[in-house]
């Protein structure tokens, strides 16, 4: 036998997680069972013995009152302020067992108490737990809790709920129960998610009117914080000039009479920053009945259920591709006809960009190739034109657009022709399903996806159904496909089929209550909002709205007109 194989390993290093564990159940029974204890908390009245040197192995605060030569480290009797017994047993229990159980009415308590001892797993957990808590009638008391005790996260997280449901907030008792100060920090903010100025306006008259006999020499303060300009001008005439607020202050009359000649002066006007806009589905273009190409915009308000006009594109145009990139949408391509014939449709190469915080839409470089029914996605940063057709056939190209240098440049072509196909984005990657090839004169069902860091197309698993016409969308790690028209046949889909990213597979979900092709898609808040379309009839105004937690459809408001061949995103 060789030496090599006699050699005997000298050390070896073990690590044995459970020791930690055994060791810490024993001392919370000894603990219990008050023994070997050295130090008793006397807090609010209630004892609780302990072990000095477990308290400071947890707790940076109390390692420092025992080791520091405080007048506490010699001590048995030691009392602590600033929290609850209740708490506190809570807490000791925690640090001996690494258990706690937090709910709604305790959770402030606990993460008071985390903070004050040091204990910062615990107090990143409560701040977790509040996060998931916050809603429109608790979400100020939350921020200014986390404020207090610099829950930077929490409080960051608080803060933009709060811009996020203003509209919803100023309905809530913690809104009219705000100090002065911290209700002009809130109305100095540029992030306040509101449709127009007038909200703000009344959002502030209502605080005063809560306690008028308190607040009413204070409406001067106030009116200084509300962006006046932005209000419009009748407005500003007949309500703000002639509020019982403002009408016997010669400062508040001097401000609003200044907001009114600015308005006259565009110049001027520019200078003042709108507010942020609250989410909202834009639909954009279309056809219907009426007219064979529309330039008309509409938005739908979520928490109304309405419909509004919006300002139109300069183009009219049909079969037009969008999407929204760093809060602004773009309306990409599509198609207009000058006269009744086929051979007069016009393919645009045009793009045009809508920013609904200074309500206007302007002109962006055009892409490289005219197209319409072309498949529109933002990723990366960068937006991607991805096939669609004109007069003499369907196109596998895609074009690229960065909105920093504003320049179009082609990237790697799809493997097969598409116009009118489905697209999305799910964890970087584009996805890409059905649409008409003009060669064959045939639809497909098959998807591909694009990795726009390799930029490589690979084939994925197909879908039940060809189509083309169909919209796609993606919430979580599954893919929707909704509608579309099979052209062969002439038939039109209500059909959903959801593809699981993770196990590459397609199902059918409940199917819509309209069959529908070429119809505007969004996402907002974890549901599905499908608008307009044609059926095979019409062009349509309905629009439903569809929830993946209870694989259900409701109808939501119709919109102001029927089209079909519109483009749809949030933003």
């Amino acid at each position: 036998m060789s030496s090599t194989a006699n050699k005997m390993i000298e050390s070896r290093v073990f690590n044995i997680q459970t020791q930690a564990n055994a060791a810490f159940d024993v001392m919370q029974e000894l603990r219990v069972n008050q023994q070997l204890c050295d130090i008793v908390l006397c807090v609010g009245g209630s004892k609780f013995s302990a072990h000095r040197v477990v308290l400071a192995g947890c707790s940076p605060y109390l390692r420092a009152m025992f080791t520091n030569g405080m007048l506490e480290s010699e001590r048995e009797f030691v009392e602590l302020h600033g929290i609850e017994s209740s708490t506190m047993g809570l807490l000791l229990d925690f640090m001996y067992t690494c258990c706690i159980e937090v709910t709604v009415d305790n959770v402030q308590a606990v993460l008071q108490g985390a903070s004050m001892l040091g204990l910062q797993a615990l107090r990143t957990m409560c701040s977790h737990f509040l996060q998931n808590q916050l809603t429109a009638s608790n979400c100020l008391g939350i921020h200014y809790f986390a404020d207090i005790y610099s829950c930077t996260e929490l409080e960051a997280v608080a803060r933009q709920f709060i811009y996020q449901n203003f509209l919803d907030v100023i309905r809530m008792e913690e809104f009219f129960e705000l100090p002065e100060e911290r209700l002009i920090t809130l109305l100095k903010s540029d992030k306040l998610q509101v449709m127009s100025e007038n909200q703000v306006f009344e959002a502030a008259c209502s605080w005063l009117q809560y306690d008028p006999g308190k607040r009413l020499d204070r409406a001067c303060v106030i009116l200084q914080n509300i962006r006046l300009a932005l209000l419009e001008r009748q407005f500003l005439e007949n309500v703000v000039l002639k509020s019982e607020y403002f009408r016997t202050c010669p400062k508040c009359q001097l401000l609003i009479s200044k907001a009114i000649r600015m308005k006259l002066d565009s110049s001027e006007l520019e200078s003042v920053l709108p507010r942020a806009q609250p989410p909202c589905i834009y639909v954009m273009g279309g056809r219907n009945s009426t007219d064979s190409q529309l330039k008309s915009t509409e938005r739908y308000d979520f928490l109304l259920d309405q419909w509004i006009h919006m300002p139109s594109m300069n183009i009219a145009r049909t079969a037009v591709g969008a999407a929204s990139l760093d809060g602004v949408l773009y309306a990409v391509g599509g198609e207009c006809a000058l006269a009744d014939t086929q051979d007069d449709t016009l393919y645009l190469h045009c793009i045009e960009m809508y920013d609904p915080v200074r309500k206007r839409w302007e002109r962006k470089p055009d892409m490289k190739l005219a197209r319409s029914f072309v498949a529109v996605a933002a990723v990366g940063g960068h937006l991607y034109a991805v096939g669609g057709e004109d007069r003499a056939g369907s196109f596998n190209i895609v074009e690229c657009y960065d909105p920093k240098t504003e320049t179009w440049s082609f990237v790697n072509c799809m493997k097969r022709r598409r116009a009118g196909a489905g697209v999305t984005v799910c964890d970087g990657k584009i996805y890409v399903a059905g649409g008409y090839d003009k060669g064959p004169h045939m639809d497909r069902a098959s998807m591909e996806v694009y990795d726009p860091d390799t930029g490589d197309w690979s084939f994925a698993p197909e879908m039940e159904k060809a189509c083309s016409g169909l919209s796609m969308v993606t919430l979580d790690h599954f893919i929707y496909a909704f509608g579309g028209r099979y052209r062969h046949i002439d038939q039109y889909f209500d059909l959903v089929e959801r593809y699981n990213t993770v196990s590459r597979q397609w199902t059918t979900i409940t199917p819509m209550t309209t069959p529908r092709a070429w119809f505007g898609i969004a996402v907002f808040d974890n549901r599905i909002y499908v608008c307009g379309g044609f059926d095979g009839n019409s062009r349509l105004r309905h629009c439903e709205m569809y929830s993946p937690e209870t694989d259900s459809w409701t109808v939501i408001s119709g919109m102001k007109i029927g089209r079909a061949g519109c483009g749809a995103t949030v933003v």
